[in-house]
């Protein structure tokens, strides 16, 4: 059974412009997640896609979490694995997608997780 779901949409050119802000990425993203987006061509879509991740996490959870408690782990599988203080979440699923314009992801927490 199904206990929540999040979605999230946001425009790639707004993180070409928030990203050269080293603040932001240090509010926002864990030093690995960094690491991870600065090794792509194309960083600026890779950071909307974790954002857009962690937003949805958050609003299929009950939880209050700050954007660093969240963390989108990239697996060698191609998978995505959602951490949560540290921890991987069971039961927590989210699937990120990109292109040039616009990045979108989307979460869903099974029931009793």
């Amino acid at each position: 059974m199904i206990q929540g779901v999040g979605i999230d949409i946001e425009s790639v050119s707004r993180f070409r412009k928030e990203c050269k802000n080293k603040r932001f990425l240090e509010l926002i993203f864990t030093n690995r997640e960094i690491a991870y987006c600065q090794l792509k061509k194309e960083p600026f879509r890779s950071f909307a896609g974790k954002f857009c991740a962690k937003e949805a996490v958050m609003k299929a959870t009950s939880e209050r979490l700050a954007m660093k408690d969240i963390e989108i782990r990239n697996l060698s599988t191609g998978k995505i694995q959602v951490a949560i203080h540290g921890k991987a979440k069971k039961g927590l699923h989210c699937s990120v997608s990109h292109e040039e314009r616009y990045a979108t992801a989307c979460a869903i927490l099974e029931w009793g997780n």
